[in-house]
């Protein structure tokens, strides 16, 4: 572990390479997700692909995140991210509420592209081409509706409407779809070490994988039904996992510094498990990010 924390620290210096024809990233999703970005601040350049804040953004995990990393790390162009996540978000707050009304759901944060990013603007004249949009939400909603009466018909609810927002996407011009299943967070310090930890573990468990279920099986339908699109599904499971399960003292601690636990907080991955991730999704879509 000490080797790659050490090599995850030489690397989180930004490095952007240069291409003349940008590609683009849309992200939505929750804080795992988030960099803080604001539509109408600073746009995203070769300066600073994130826009604002400046990179790495402001982030749950200590530093970059899977975003970040994407954006500096795994392609060989310049890649120009268009951040819409919000921290806290779930697919919608009248079936889920966030813990504060304030936070941009995914449908808020479609209506943000629709407002300012479809038809594509002029300061950001991506195409379907050369655009990857992501999808990481489910987090926040598997965790505040799997002890929820009828768990399982909410679930399906909010499954629904997520898929009806990726399809206003797709309206907007959007093709190439990576939507990321959630994560064990029932393995997260806050479940494992909170009140009736073994009951809550072993539901919210179940609770995510029936979610991930359904997102595989809705993608499935989605790009049967637009075979002008591509939609990839990246599990996360097996990328937490595998990390996880390299060091048990390490995932089961959280640090705000982002390396000397797993965790950033104790329901917050730190580096280690974010750089993970922007790595699947790399490999997931080379193609995009390797030329």
């Amino acid at each position: 572990m000490k080797t790659s924390l050490l090599a995850l620290l030489a690397s989180t210096a930004l490095a952007v390479p240069y291409q003349r024809t940008p590609k683009y990233l849309i992200s939505f999703g929750d804080s795992y997700t988030a960099t803080n970005f604001n539509i109408t601040g600073a746009k995203p350049s070769t300066a600073n692909p994130l826009g604002n804040p400046p990179y790495p953004g402001w982030t749950s995990a200590g530093g970059p995140n899977w975003i970040s990393n994407l954006v500096a790390e795994y392609n060989n162009s310049l890649l120009l991210n268009y951040n819409l996540a919000y921290g806290g978000a779930t697919v919608n707050a009248s079936l889920v509420p966030p813990y504060t009304p304030e936070v941009y759901s995914l449908i808020d944060q479609v209506a943000e592209f629709q407002e300012y990013l479809s038809p594509p603007p002029a300061f950001a004249p991506w195409k379907a081409n050369n655009t990857l949009f992501a999808v990481w939400e489910g987090v926040n909603d598997v965790g505040g509706s799997w002890y929820q009466p009828n768990p399982d018909a909410l679930a399906a609810e909010i499954m629904k409407q997520q898929f009806e927002q990726i399809q206003l996407v797709y309206t907007g011009g959007a093709r190439n779809f990576a939507l990321l299943t959630v994560p064990p967070t029932d393995r997260s310090p806050y479940i494992t070490q909170g009140e009736n930890a073994e009951y809550t573990m072993t539901h919210l468990k179940a609770a995510i994988a029936s979610w991930n279920t359904m997102l595989s099986e809705k993608a499935t339908a989605f790009a049967a039904s637009h075979p002008d699109a591509v939609v990839k599904v990246v599990d996360t499971q097996p990328v937490f996992n595998e990390i996880l399960d390299s060091d048990v003292e390490a995932a089961n601690c959280w640090n705000e510094d982002g390396l000397t636990c797993f965790w950033f907080n104790d329901y917050h991955p730190g580096l280690v498990i974010q750089d993970a991730v922007a790595q699947a999704v790399a490999e997931a879509w080379g193609g995009f990010f390797v030329v």
